[in-house]
């Protein structure tokens, strides 16, 4: 795991806020952007197994992803709630008009060039295109019994026409106990590389998407009725890729094991 730099200073009292809500939230996080770490990290993303991938832990600043866990624990309008084989208990939202004010401007930032720059610079994609219709993406509220099997994500944008490239994960679960279960796993495709990634909050997980990055988490939740796995999904794209890792081209549905 890598200890990340604050992307925010410590604002306090509703000077955060006031930042969130106008029109220069760009200007905003521009300024306090740690462009060094980056190229620090690259080496580390491309050597994790068993796919290139990376965590980093308290990346972003507290008070503000405290405020966006709150949002989400709370929120009630979701798009809907998935309950197949594939996936149970699993409530989304990718509708961007219906977002809270500070999660909406979160994922704003997530999808600005500023972002997009330091994870070009981490993981070399350069052209990195964001996602503004959150296909598949936007925020996750997982319940008690609810688990995601592992799988292979979609690989083609069905409305930009474009190759699915990367994946960022961001968990908002306080005080998460590792008994709950719902570690994030990653696999390759013969299962002999496994690694699991706890869901604690402020920690963001950045991978490489394509047909041999298996991923879920398969085991039902056991935490309290009162709790939940909260996360938020951002997904990149980019107008070329290599074949690599690609077994089936322009894939619009997700693969499970």
């Amino acid at each position: 795991m890598v200890e990340g730099t604050s992307l925010l200073r410590k604002h306090t009292g509703l000077s955060l806020y006031r930042g969130f809500e106008s029109l220069a939230l760009r200007q905003l996080f521009g300024d306090i952007m740690d462009t060094s770490k980056p190229h620090e990290l690259k080496d580390q993303y491309y050597k994790n197994t068993p796919f290139p991938h990376i965590v980093i832990d308290n990346f972003w600043e507290k008070k503000m992803l405290e405020t966006v866990e709150n949002e989400i624990k709370n929120f009630k309008n979701w798009d809907g709630e998935k309950n197949f084989s594939g996936s149970k208990k699993k409530f989304f939202c990718g509708d961007h008009n219906k977002l809270p004010e500070t999660t909406k401007n979160f994922i704003n930032f997530l999808n600005s060039k500023n972002f997009l720059s330091y994870l070009e610079q981490l993981t070399g994609n350069n052209g990195l295109i964001p996602d503004p219709y959150l296909f598949g993406g936007g925020i996750h509220n997982i319940k008690k019994g609810g688990f995601l099997k592992i799988h292979t994500d979609f690989n083609w944008h069905p409305k930009l026409n474009i190759h699915r490239v990367l994946n960022v994960l961001i968990y908002l679960n306080t005080k998460w106990q590792d008994s709950w279960k719902g570690n994030l796993i990653l696999k390759n495709p013969n299962s002999t590389i496994i690694k699991e990634i706890e869901p604690i909050f402020n920690r963001m997980v950045i991978f490489r998407t394509d047909d041999e990055s298996f991923h879920g988490h398969p085991e039902p939740l056991n935490c309290p009725d009162t709790i939940s796995r909260k996360s938020i999904a951002l997904y990149y794209y980019s107008s070329t890729r290599s074949d690599q890792g690609i077994i089936n081209s322009n894939r619009t549905n997700t693969n499970y094991e």
